[in-house]
């Protein structure tokens, strides 16, 4: 885990931009195509929110045990 929570936090918010992209994505496709078609975007975005939520988890049990130490 970074000492600095900011690059952290950059990460969240790159999953689940990618996971809102993907979501988008999907959805478009699925309405032009077929779900056959677009069904591994709707992979990625349960990965992508997958790994958002595991680096928000990590992050805010570390930022809880700096505070607990101070």
């Amino acid at each position: 885990m970074d000492k600095n929570p900011k690059p952290s936090k950059a990460r969240e918010i790159l999953w689940i931009a990618v996971a809102i992209m993907s979501l988008s994505a999907g959805i478009s496709k699925t309405i032009r195509f077929s779900l056959s078609e677009s069904w591994y975007f709707f992979i990625f975005v349960i990965i992508a929110a997958g790994m958002y939520a595991l680096r928000r988890n990590l992050r805010k049990k570390y930022e809880n045990d700096i505070n607990e130490k101070n």
